[in-house]
């Protein structure tokens, strides 16, 4: 019997001290993955990345989404300072010094015309809004049975298109806008976006390629934010938006990126889809599309995962470089990567910071 009982209180004794072990080892980790969490403000973030890019203005969406990204800081600031850079890259466009449409036409150009409606409306510049104005006519296509010029039939255009055309359409109120965009997303869903919610990149190129998905949301994105009362077609757009949102729940990695090629295990993490999904889902939960309690803590791990690739100085870690439609897995998958300065990728984390600001504003 006292064996017994001895026996006992030595099981209960090694039940509580595995117990104590287990809760101080669980605190620990607890305590690490705490410890490395990254507290870096969103904005604090966004000045670093205003101050540096683009390093290489020219036009196109990676100098404008960079120019409009550095002229909402300064509005979301108040901090006048980030009105100088973008001021003097655009500037030679406006006095005519450097074309602000110029053949080769290409819709990834053209859409560098973002920049400059920003421009018109943040800083009130009647010269760069005029020129916005201008580069959204030019792209309309003049068949009626089609809507732009100067696409690829790839994702790309949808934001290319959509980014300038919703601005302008929410701006002067004409109709037309609205047609054109609802019409050309609709048209490229049901080309592109598979059964599953996600997107090939085009039909010459039919792979799940990260930024290409991220340009489609954009695009979905963009037309919801400025024209979504005046969209026929916003049902059905908002629609193919939560579709490919939902899609993407389970591809998200451990560390909170998405992959070049989003649905092959292989494929190395990539810091523009992070940034662009991360966007897209965080302008879906401010503007009630997305279900908060879901994808808050998506979006807060993607977070961590674009601030562990970009570090104190702008400069970013995993970016995919420029991508065209190609028909093999095999292209996508062993596209390089640029480690350092990049403006594409610079545009893109400012574009995240600047929504991730927003969000976590209760006015917004």
């Amino acid at each position: 019997m006292m064996r017994a009982r001895a026996l006992g209180r030595a099981f209960s004794l090694t039940a509580a001290l595995t117990a104590a072990l287990t809760a101080g080892l669980s605190a620990a980790l607890a305590a690490a993955a705490s410890a490395q969490v990254d507290t870096r403000a969103p904005l604090d973030v966004a000045r670093v990345l205003a101050a540096r890019y683009p390093e290489s203005p020219g036009m196109s969406y990676i100098s404008g989404l960079a120019w409009g990204g550095a002229l909402r800081l300064a509005a979301l600031t108040e901090e006048p300072r980030w009105l100088e850079k973008p001021r003097r890259d655009m500037q030679p466009f406006v006095d005519g010094a450097r074309p602000a449409i110029a053949e080769p036409y290409a819709l990834t150009s053209l859409a560098g015309h973002i920049g400059f409606f920003d421009w018109g409306v943040y800083d009130r510049n009647a010269p760069g809004l005029a020129l916005a104005l201008d580069a959204a006519d030019f792209i309309l296509s003049e068949h009626p049975d089609s809507t732009v010029r100067f696409g690829r039939g790839w994702t790309d255009d949808m934001y290319m298109a959509s980014a300038l055309l919703s601005r302008v359409g929410a701006f002067t109120e004409e109709a037309h806008f609205a047609d054109i965009v609802g019409r050309m997303l609709v048209a490229y869903a049901e080309r592109l976006q598979r059964e599953d919610g996600l997107f090939i990149h085009g039909v010459d190129g039919p792979h799940a390629w990260g930024r290409g998905n991220g340009f489609a949301a954009l695009g979905l994105t963009e037309a919801l934010t400025y024209m979504e009362a005046a969209l026929a077609e916003r049902d059905d757009i908002l629609a193919i938006y939560q579709r490919q949102m939902e899609a993407l729940l389970p591809l998200q990695t451990e560390d909170g990126s998405w992959r070049n090629v989003l649905d092959q295990p292989t494929a190395y993490p990539e810091l523009t889809v992070t940034a662009i999904l991360l966007t897209a889902m965080a302008r879906g939960v401010r503007l009630g599309w997305l279900e908060r309690e879901r994808y808050t803590p998506v979006i807060e791990r993607a977070w961590q995962a674009v601030l562990a690739r970009v570090s104190a100085d702008g400069t970013l870690r995993d970016v995919c470089t420029s991508t065209g439609a190609q028909p093999t897995l095999e292209y996508y998958m062993t596209r390089p990567v640029v480690n350092g300065a990049d403006d594409r990728g610079g545009a893109i984390v400012l574009m995240a910071a600047l929504e991730m600001d927003m969000l976590g504003r209760p006015e917004h």
